[in-house]
């Protein structure tokens, strides 16, 4: 992976906002951040205040130099930026490009084993000029990977689960759907998009997928069973696809229709989409327009040659050949008319405008290097009552923990969402903790306790560290 490591700057926006947003100010950090966008697949800031920071988190303006702390106070700081990028990354073979002053990354390079700093010879009077060249010289603009943003874009959404439903706060919209372990690049790979032709159906749709067992209900459902059933070569397959709803199916096959069979399979739908089924949704209110970004958005995805799914995924084994070769739960289109450069601009526009709406509700980000510091913002966090904004709390809260416990040697760590939910004095906020926890979960984390509700305060999740 390649990761950019930009500096901060004195000049900043006076409310707060994503990273990317709030050194804007600073033409020098427009420049890296430009040149960082287009050459590396993930962009963090080194924070005096707040230490690594990722482009699209939140923060208020700040007044804090590192130029102005001791020799002893950066090496502090710098042991955390360590610390938090052990969590995020992999030093030994991420390729890591610094555009930062030697005072940011001195103590930081010992770590890596892949790093260059193209403006190390440079005064910094100099690098706005030497910025512009780099990016007049380099020809990566003369072809935009589209299917790299918008896997980007969705990647960095709020990210919900099946319990989540009620709480979306708008009727209308298309969703975007990811599953366990599908990657494309870094990213988590999207399998499936989606909408509603009726309007206000949005949340009943996402029902109809994970809630309510009717696989004719659900045409994602039904092929999410097909792909189980073909797998395991069950003749049950042949009765699974066919409509019950039509009058001479129900009285043909009434037995089979009422097994036991197909509640067993329906229940199997489920735990499947629980348990590998996350997504994140926006707001598109005309029928017309949700229409068209959903084919648009799905064609763009199988035309492209570097898409494709990995050789475990589920949909492998579908006997629907347009879902087993292009990578998708989607049979419709596939072909249609691909989104053009300005409806891309004008969806990235949507979504962070769905973004900006929260702003006044995200909470701060926590400096860890304070304790006393830490606990007064997490408690300013917690007051907050967007669960967005909750969750990140929760996230970082957990973070903080797993990390103490690679310090200390552990192997692993057994998180319970009733402890966490305890030990932050939340109160009523169990989903929003094991949103967090679903959240932090990676492939080699294992599930040791679940409900079918999946948000009790008995949920319990082994992190590998």
């Amino acid at each position: 992976m390649k990761v950019a490591l930009l500096s901060c700057t004195s000049r900043k926006k006076n409310y707060p906002c994503r990273v990317s947003e709030m050194y804007s100010e600073s033409s020098r950090f427009r420049l890296s951040y430009q040149y960082a966008k287009k050459t590396s697949d993930k962009i963090y800031i080194l924070s005096a205040k707040y230490g690594l920071i990722s482009e699209y988190e939140v923060i208020k303006p700040y007044n804090e130099a590192l130029k102005d702390k001791s020799s002893k106070e950066r090496l502090l700081w710098s042991n955390n930026v360590i610390l938090s990028m052990k969590n995020e990354f992999l030093l030994d073979s991420d390729e890591f490009t610094i555009i930062a002053g030697k005072i940011y990354y001195e103590n930081l390079i010992p770590y890596f084993s892949k790093y260059k700093i193209p403006l190390k010879s440079e005064r910094i009077g100099n690098w706005i000029p030497k910025l512009n060249l780099m990016i007049e010289n380099n020809q990566y603009a003369e072809e935009d990977n589209y299917c790299k943003e918008i896997h980007e874009l969705f990647n960095n959404a709020n990210r919900l689960y099946h319990y989540d439903i009620t709480q979306i706060p708008f009727e209308n919209g298309i969703y975007v759907m990811f599953e366990r372990g599908e990657k494309y690049g870094y990213f988590d790979r999207i399998v499936r998009i989606g909408t509603h032709k009726s309007d206000g159906r949005l949340k009943n749709r996402l029902k109809d997928h994970f809630q309510k067992e009717n696989k004719d209900g659900s045409i994602f459902r039904k092929n999410i069973g097909l792909a189980l059933l073909h797998k395991n070569k069950n003749p049950y397959e042949y009765i699974w696809s066919l409509d019950e709803s039509k009058a001479d199916t129900r009285t043909k096959f009434l037995d089979a229709i009422n097994s036991e069979n197909k509640l067993s399979i329906e229940k199997e739908v489920t735990n499947y989409l629980h348990n590998n089924i996350s997504f994140v949704c926006f707001e598109v209110e005309t029928k017309e327009k949700r229409l068209r970004i959903e084919e648009g958005l799905i064609s763009l995805l199988n035309n492209t040659n570097d898409f494709y799914s990995s050789d475990s995924w589920l949909g492998k084994h579908s006997p629907k050949l347009e879902i087993a070769q292009s990578g998708l739960w989607n049979t419709q289109g596939l072909n249609a008319r691909q989104l053009s450069n300005s409806e891309i601009s004008d969806l990235k526009n949507m979504i962070d405008g769905e973004f900006d709406k929260s702003l006044n509700n995200v909470p701060v980000i926590i400096d860890k290097t304070n304790e006393t510091t830490k606990n007064n913002n997490l408690k300013t966090s917690l007051n907050n009552n967007a669960s967005k904004g909750l969750t990140l709390s929760i996230v970082s809260y957990i973070k903080d923990i797993m990390a103490q416990s690679k310090i200390k040697g552990y192997k692993y760590i057994d998180i319970i969402s009733g402890d966490i939910h305890k030990e932050m004095k939340l109160v009523n906020k169990m989903p929003s903790v094991c949103s967090a926890m679903y959240k932090l979960r990676t492939d080699k984390d294992m599930i040791l306790n679940t409900t079918p509700s999946g948000k009790s305060s008995t949920i319990k999740i082994r992190y590998y560290l």
